[in-house]
């Protein structure tokens, strides 16, 4: 069973850190023993009133405590019970504010709900991947170009006269600024390969991806790159899509996220150590 962690208590009279507080939030709504869909907590995570009182309604009818003490601890029997009894969500409200250059605090809060997992966990794969901005200096998505992909896709048939661009991966992917160069120079060659060899956006999402990142085709995926809110769908729809990743990013089982999200090679460069560093690091901020 994934276990959900919370860095400080949440509840009465405790440190109720912001992210905390969405966590229990978000499992106190999709708990069905006590929340229906017209009694959901807002999700803002700032502690009330509201909050509290749900909080001993659940030690009182779940946990079965006798004195409900509206306190949850990172390491106690209400944040563990809280993981029982969850509903899947079918239909989530992600922001479509297309002006946003970064995930919101928001986003996190609709992603995290939508794949019943931790929001820290969706941050540290942003964290891991997307060194610079969402989208480069022109306004563009951040992309890093594959050309091993390029390659497979075309069969190998430009490895020999364009070996900068077809060929075995990379040992060095060169700058940033480089890499739609790359892009456009195998775009020339072949449009629909070239697009698809290439990692996009805040999460780094293969074009290769587009069908399970809920996009009918690869041109249309491209499209929905150019908005924050695009990236987001597109990686709420992988996750949900791909089995092994939405088991890895719930239980937080790095290593087996790491294989499935950035190759089998994803040792090479330590992946599943920056994952559980970027993690650790987004749940106490």
């Amino acid at each position: 069973m994934s276990t959900i962690k919370i860095s400080q208590g949440v509840g009465i009279r405790q440190p109720n850190k912001h992210r905390d507080v969405q966590t229990v939030q978000l499992l106190l709504n999709a708990n069905k023993d006590i929340t229906s869909s017209s009694d959901e907590l807002k999700v803002d995570g700032y502690i009330g009133e509201k909050t509290i009182a749900k909080i001993k309604i659940f030690q009182e009818k779940v946990v079965k405590l006798s004195n409900p003490d509206g306190i949850i601890s990172p390491h106690g029997p209400t944040l563990r019970r809280l993981h029982g009894n969850i509903v899947p969500t079918k239909n989530v409200n992600i922001s479509l504010d297309t002006t946003a250059s970064q995930v919101t605090d928001e986003m996190y809060v609709s992603m995290a709900k939508a794949l019943n997992c931790e929001p820290a966990a969706i941050k540290a794969v942003v964290m891991s991947e997307t060194k610079q901005s969402p989208f480069d200096a022109s306004g563009r998505p951040t992309i890093l170009y594959e050309r091993h992909y390029f390659s497979k896709l075309t069969d190998q048939k430009y490895d020999k006269s364009h070996p900068d661009i077809s060929g075995k991966p990379y040992e060095h992917y060169g700058k940033f600024s480089e890499q739609y160069d790359k892009l456009n120079k195998a775009i020339a060659l072949d449009r629909s390969a070239a697009l698809q060899s290439a990692s996009w956006g805040a999460f780094q999402i293969m074009g290769s991806n587009y069908s399970t990142s809920g996009y009918a085709n690869i041109e249309a995926f491209v499209q929905g790159m150019n908005t924050i809110s695009g990236q987001v769908y597109a990686f709420v729809n992988h996750v949900s899509h791909t089995p092994t990743l939405l088991n890895a990013i719930r239980t937080k089982n790095w290593a087996s996220f790491a294989r499935y999200y950035n190759g089998k090679d994803y040792k090479k460069n330590n992946y599943d150590v920056k994952l559980s560093r970027n993690y650790d690091y987004a749940l106490h901020q």
